[in-house]
Parts: structure tokens; sequence; C-alpha cells
């Protein structure tokens, strides 16, 4: 047994496909199907059931696949253990982030963090923030970003980022032409709001629960363009991250209606598994996130406009 042919296990134990396995490890099929049938000779079992093109785990297979994975994990931060020695942060950072931070925010930060550390490589994925905080609970990357504190014995969390939500309506709609409006005007508006569940609506669900609102919710998605959309079309009030509308507030597809009485804060949190090696790489990517952290606030023209006091949510 050795840590190829674990690994080549692994990866098809994961996607449950020879074909794909050997694809991601830049192997052949058959190269792929050799290794793991030498794993299973050496280990005395069978390990996959194969049916046509799909495979599953044994019983056997399940209980390997677990320990494969953690001496994977192992392998990979003895590697970059050694690379720290060496004064270079490099190796592959696993980073999982929610919608927003993904979309908006984490491409510019790699961006600057590749140029800066080119023997860096990154491996990204997406998802809401109980996604985010099951895979970092799970050991499946080095970074979780999500937009609340999970407060769990397990894992570590600093705040990073601070994002408004804010409330935008297209150019047609009656509230167009107002510099600003009071939070209680919202009650009997149709809004245009995030789904259930997501942060962003947990907090300005709160928010106007605290000021007794009852919203009136026309349209609800987690898809943040069909909001916007929705919102351009003056459909509504819509309440989105300040990030996510930009683009569309500087080209004048909608029109900002800052809060007289509030301003609605929620955060974005970098979380690790307390068990996990604090790479150089992890470090890097740490500092360089606190570098963007004003880099990714509100343009200047737009900060003007906000109300200079205001009350901050609960975290979410």
């Amino acid at each position: 047994m050795n840590l190829h042919q674990l690994r080549v296990f692994y990866e098809v134990a994961s996607a449950r496909s020879f074909t794909a396995a050997a694809a991601k490890l830049h192997l052949t099929q058959p190269a792929a199907s050799w290794q793991v049938k030498r794993l299973e000779e050496v280990c005395g079992v069978r390990l996959l059931d194969r049916a046509g093109k799909r495979v599953s785990l044994t019983e056997e297979g399940k209980v390997l696949v677990d320990f494969a994975g953690r001496l994977l994990r192992l392998a990979r931060e003895t590697d970059e253990a050694l690379a720290d020695l060496r004064g270079l942060p490099m190796g592959t950072l696993r980073i999982d982030a929610t919608y927003i931070v993904g979309d908006y925010y984490l491409p510019g930060l790699l961006e600057a963090l590749h140029r800066q550390h080119p023997g860096l490589a990154f491996q990204i994925g997406i998802g809401n923030s109980s996604q985010v905080i099951e895979n970092t609970l799970a050991q499946q990357n080095d970074i979780g970003i999500c937009a609340h504190d999970p407060v769990h014995p397990k894992l570590e969390a600093r705040r990073i980022l601070t994002d408004l939500l804010v409330a935008v309506v297209g150019p047609t709609h009656p509230f167009a032409r107002r510099r600003s409006m009071a939070l209680r005007e919202l009650a009997g508006q149709p809004l245009i709001l995030r789904e259930q569940g997501s942060s962003p609506r947990r907090t300005i669900d709160d928010i106007l629960k605290r000021h007794g609102i009852a919203p009136r919710v026309v349209v609800e998605s987690a898809s943040t363009p069909i909001i916007k959309r929705f919102a351009a079309n003056g459909v509504g009030i819509a309440i989105l991250s300040q990030q996510v509308v930009a683009k569309e507030l500087q080209d004048g597809l909608l029109r900002l209606l800052p809060f007289k009485d509030a301003e609605v804060e929620y955060h974005f949190y970098l979380i690790r598994h307390r068990d996990r090696w604090a790479s150089r790489a992890v470090q890097a990517f740490v500092e360089m996130a606190q570098a963007f952290q004003q880099e990714a606030r509100l343009p200047r023209s737009l900060r003007s406009r906000r109300p200079p006091t205001g009350l901050t949510p609960a975290s979410t």
C-alpha cells in the first residue's frame, strides 16, 4: 500500500467514477483502475463495487476511504510544513466561501495573493454558510469564509469583512428620486429579498422585527441577478449587499436609498479547524484578507450618502 494508490482510490470513491478521478489525477482510466486493483490485492478485500461506469463503496471501502482522507491530509500538511521551513508559501490552498464572497470579494484577493506568491495554487468551493461550516468541520478545506460566527469549539473564527445591506430601486420606481428613506417606510412596500435562511435575509428580518415591521415580500430568491433584475424593472424595493449592486448603481440601473435611521451591517468570518496546520500559505491569505478589508467597502461616492450613525444588528 502506498500514498499514490490511496490517492487514486480516494478520488475514485469521491467522484464515484474512474473516468472523473483519472482526469483529475492526469491518469488514463486503465492506470487508475490498475492502482485500485493493486490496493484491493494488498488489502485482501474488495473496496469498490463496479456497475458500468459508476462505482460505489463496499463496507470495507467505506472504512478505508475515511482513513485514506486523513492520511492524504496529513501528507499534504507535511509537505506544507516542509515548505514553511524553506520560508516559501506554496502548495494548494483549499478555500470554501459563500456566494457573495466568492463572486465579489475572493477573486481580487486571490489574484493579489498569487502575484505576491506565485507558488500558490487555489481550490475554491462555493456554497452557503452552512455548507462552508460543514466542510471546515470535516477538515475538507484550509479556510472557510461564512456570513456568521459559527461559535463552535473545534473552529476558530475572526471577523474579516463588514458588509452593508442597502435598499435599491429601479429608475422607474416611485422612490427613485428620493435621497433617503426611513426604515419604517418599508412597511407595506413590495420587497424583493434573498431566500429564507440566508444570512442577508436573517439580518434584514431581524431588523424589521425589531422595528415592528411585517415585510411584504413579493419576490424571494437565492439568485442575486434575479433580485437585481426585478428591482431594476420597478417591481419593488430590493435589499442586498452593497458589494453586489455597486456596478448597477454606478451604471444607473439601480438607485440607492440610504436608511435615515439605521445602518444594516452584517459580517463575514474567516474560519479554520483548530486541528489543522496553519501553514505560511494560510497566514499569507489571512494577511491579504485583512489588507483587502478596506478595499471591499462601499465606494467613496456612495459612502458619503450613508447616514453617519445607526444600529448594527446582532451577529447572525
